[in-house]
């Protein structure tokens, strides 16, 4: 019987070898940091991550907090985000910020928080085909100010640019209702024939190249890294590429693609929502990184939801 223990050592740390080794990619806002009306709890008690113009607008659990300080830790864990590069630098990290991030839905490679020129390059030509973003963007602003229009006394919403990458609307108080139906349908009809697709997320709606991917960043960063693949988490139409893309994958029970019905077979939906999903969440990337532990060898190695885990860097 002495001779089995060996064995056993032995067939685990095969198991273990022949792990894949995995990136994990998460979006950001409503997937792992969360503003007060999309917390859904009392944000008292909640880490702050985010101060704009004087006053703290994201937030995160205690919980998630020291979560995302051992993402960060672990090297493999990359935000993939539409915010834009500057928008994305106002996030705070436990210790220090990832080495690399995926910003403007993955027109943006940032290294240790300077954008890849190579990477910068290679999206600008893949852009090529796409209706110029001048003409994308007079249509945003019509569609929105006949929103606006049916809001009588509602502020002007802005309307934006993210240079060679995309636009989006901030609405304001009120309007979001009157864009849902007929207006958002038919923009987003006429800009799929440009090449578009438009994301309603919160306040803000997008119009984004296709070609523009986060996947596609993501994917490249894998690639650099040596890594298999990657693992994944977002809640928005503008996440559906990456969640796909990934081995597995979480979305939160909230969010564009909760509203909408969305499901794939790859993609396990959480039973929480709001901040506690964001917990949850970081909780599932940091478990499907983790090597399996040695008396495991006569067991699936995988993490939470059939995840393959990640060999150890070691």
């Amino acid at each position: 019987m002495s001779a089995a223990a060996p064995a056993t050592a032995a067939t685990a740390d095969a198991v273990t070898a022949a792990a894949p080794r995995l990136l994990a990619a998460s979006d950001l806002d409503q997937t792992l940091v969360f503003s007060e009306r999309s917390a859904a709890r009392a944000v008292t008690g909640l880490v702050p991550v985010e101060e704009y113009q004087g006053r703290t607008i994201s937030w995160v659990t205690p919980a998630a907090w020291e979560l995302l300080g051992e993402l960060v830790a672990s090297g493999a864990f990359v935000p993939a985000t539409t915010r834009t590069a500057e928008q994305y630098r106002r996030i705070r990290w436990p210790h220090r910020p990832p080495h690399l991030a995926v910003c403007a839905n993955g027109a943006t490679v940032l290294v240790d928080g300077e954008p890849d020129a190579r990477w910068s390059a290679r999206v600008r030509a893949r852009l090529d085909g796409c209706a110029p973003l001048e003409r994308v963007h007079a249509e945003v602003a019509r569609v929105v100010a006949a929103a606006r229009a049916a809001v009588p006394g509602s502020a002007e919403p802005a309307v934006r640019d993210v240079p060679g990458a995309f636009c989006y609307a901030v609405l304001r108080e009120g309007q979001r209702p009157a864009l849902e139906g007929p207006l958002l349908g038919d923009l987003t009809v006429l800009l799929d024939g440009w090449g578009y697709a438009v994301s309603l997320q919160g306040r803000k709606l997008y119009a984004v190249p296709r070609p523009l991917t986060k996947s596609a960043a993501v994917a490249e960063v894998a690639r650099r890294g040596g890594y298999d693949g990657f693992v994944a988490a977002g809640d928005s139409l503008l996440d559906v590429d990456l969640l796909v893309a990934a081995r597995a994958a979480v979305r939160p029970g909230h969010g564009e693609l909760f509203r909408t019905g969305w499901e794939h077979p790859r993609v396990r939906l959480l039973a929480s929502r709001g901040a506690a999903a964001g917990e949850e969440t970081a909780r599932w990337l940091l478990a499907a990184l983790a090597p399996p532990a040695r008396g495991a060898a006569q067991k699936e190695c995988s993490g939470p939801g059939n995840v393959p885990s990640r060999t150890s860097s070691a």
